[in-house]
């Protein structure tokens, strides 16, 4: 089908907006014109009554004009506060509007009869007779009367038209109402009625591959909806016809992967059948591939020394730390193993593999750092012993000593003690990863505690003349969360790095304040620095950036680093200007008790 064609068809369908529109406007038209017939009503039914109303009561007070006037005139004694040519005045006037004014039958004959008795009288205002005062007493009360009947008549008439209006208005809005939710019924089929047939055709699951029955569009949006469905039904097909060749040469693609890989892979279904692994198996089961796919993993046909260990690693539950010692070819290998389930579309499990890795030379070197370790805290042992015993006998004659030898004595002897607890702190750093390092944590004041740490450094500055200054800033007193034994190793650390590198007559300066909810020591020298090529390297383990003054076998910024973030805090580095160097330990501020 080319586009000229489709475009054709396209075109042949009203659009769905165009009929909404219309559908809409008709529905809007049919309200406007039930509020229009209400209004019309209305003002018909409440508008014209009370003008008609109006005029007979006018010829009431016009007849009672006359009434008042002809009594005045006959009468003058009693109505003295009007001369009679004045309520003759008053008379004719109101004669006059009452003959403009005929609303009702008969009415107009009374006022002829009134103007008859009023002609013949008015020349003569003293010689009434009584016959035509009483005439004109009649005819006046019937011109009152004439005009309340008709008032009377008017209103009953009045309510008779609301009550027509009333229902007539309410027959139009039940009638629009009607063909409104007519109009609204039938543009929601028009809207429902073809998406509904799609949901029910694709509800149905047509198998790829077989024509798709779409409903017959009815609109323009709905003709390219399965135009577009059409399409995409047919791109199915031709996925679901996929070359099997293509599929096999997927699958070979993914054998040699799996070959690839160093570890041994299985994969298990829910019933514990193989349905994939690698040569790394093979090779320790001893099976040939085509005879393990599909079978039970727990059912081989091998007595394999290895696969019986493996049957019993190879669980559900089975933990990270679990190894198992495997022949491999004519050599011993450690393997440790590990899970992962597999899940399907809804959550359920389809599934699990099994890994397993050659940790054999991890282990050696395990082996190899414990007996390293081992010889390195036998060695340490009897040379810090006799240190120990030798500063004992001399703090016991520190009585016949100077100042200055007392002071040397009991730093050795601080040193001694304080080496003993590193190297054996060293010792359990060496025999497990640093970042499991267990603190003894503790709301402890190092603003107070700080001087006692730097206290061993003040000799070694003292002979390379160089000063050490502590500056307290923010609290009166500065406390934080620490391990009063290992967090000394870092500011011990870090001071002794500084005097190390300071010049002579230089100022190694150790800031301690606590801001934005932080305890931030910074010890600060003015040192040469430290490079930049080797500042992202400076904390790893044995690194000594081609300097031999940059602590022991490289541990000493690795331990301050390792013991800063087991505190949950962090160091940084920074340069000082114009020389120098600045290390920032932060803390986390300790809770209030």
């Amino acid at each position: 089908m080319n586009v000229l064609s489709k475009n054709e068809q396209f075109t042949s369908y009203p659009p769905l907006r165009r009929y909404i529109f219309n559908h809409s406007l008709l529905i809007i038209l049919i309200c406007s014109s039930v509020s229009v017939i209400m209004i019309i009503a209305i003002w018909f039914a409440s508008g014209i009554t009370p003008k008609l109303i109006h005029v007979n009561y006018d010829s009431i007070a016009s007849a009672r004009q006359m009434n008042t006037s002809w009594n005045a005139i006959k009468h003058p004694e009693e109505h003295q506060e009007k001369s009679p040519e004045i309520w003759m005045e008053l008379f004719t006037q109101a004669l006059t509007f009452a003959e403009g004014n005929i609303t009702e039958a008969g009415e107009r004959q009374i006022v002829r009869n009134i103007r008859n008795v009023w002609d013949l009288q008015k020349g003569k205002p003293h010689e009434f007779k009584s016959e035509s005062f009483k005439h004109m007493e009649n005819y006046l009360a019937d011109l009152i009367a004439v005009n309340e009947n008709g008032m009377f008549r008017l209103a009953a008439e009045s309510n008779a038209l609301s009550r027509q209006a009333l229902v007539v208005g309410c027959c139009f809005f039940l009638l629009s109402i009607f063909l409104t939710l007519y109009l609204a019924d039938n543009l929601a089929i028009k809207i429902v009625t073809p998406l509904k047939d799609l949901a029910e055709t694709l509800r149905r699951k047509p198998v790829p591959g077989s024509k798709l029955k779409l409903p017959q569009p009815t609109s323009l949006e709905t003709s390219i909806l399965t135009q577009e469905f059409s399409r995409l039904w047919e791109r199915l097909s031709e996925l679901q016809k996929l070359n099997l060749e293509e599929i096999f040469s997927q699958g070979k693609k993914l054998e040699a992967i799996l070959a690839s890989v160093e570890d041994a892979i299985l994969v298990l279904d829910n019933e514990e059948r193989i349905v994939l692994y690698n040569s790394g198996i093979k090779m320790l089961v001893g099976m040939d591939f085509k005879n393990m796919l599909g079978q039970r993993w727990s059912d081989l046909s091998t007595s394999s020394d290895n696969y019986l260990k493996l049957r019993n690693l190879l669980k559900p539950n089975i933990s990270s730390d679990q190894t198992v010692e495997l022949q491999f070819g004519n050599r011993s290998r450690i393997f440790s193993g590990r899970t992962k389930s597999f899940f399907g579309e809804k959550g359920e499990q389809i599934g699990r593999l099994y890994l397993l890795h050659d940790i054999t030379e991890i282990k050696q070197r395990e082996r190899l750092k414990a007996e390293f370790i081992g010889i390195l805290s036998h060695e340490l042992k009897t040379p810090l012993q006799s240190l120990g015993t030798a500063s004992e006998l001399l703090l016991d004659r520190r009585s016949k000593m100077s100042d200055e030898e007392k002071m040397l004595i009991e730093t050795i002897h601080e040193d001694v003690g304080r080496i003993k607890g590193v190297a054996n702190e060293f010792v359990q750093v060496g025999l497990v990863d640093l970042h499991s390092l267990k603190l003894k944590m503790e709301r402890l004041p190092i603003s107070e505690l700080i001087t006692q740490w730097v206290q061993p450094f003040q000799v070694l500055a003292r002979d390379k003349n160089v000063k050490v200054e502590i500056i307290k800033e923010g609290s009166q007193i500065i406390f934080g969360q620490i391990d009063a034994v290992k967090f000394p190793w870092a500011i011990s650390n870090l001071v002794a790095n500084a005097i190390r590198v300071s010049p002579t007559k230089s100022t190694v300066t150790i800031h301690l304040t606590d801001r934005e909810r932080r305890v931030d020591i910074e010890v600060r020298d003015e040192g040469p620095g430290v490079p930049d090529n080797i500042q992202k390297k400076m904390f790893d383990p044995y690194f000594q950036g081609g300097s031999e003054q940059s602590g022991f076998l490289g541990l000493g910024l690795t331990v301050t680093k390792e013991v800063v973030e087991a505190h949950d805090g962090r160091i940084d580095y920074f340069p000082r200007n114009p020389n120098g160097a600045i290390f920032r330990i932060s803390l986390p501020m300790p809770q209030q008790f």
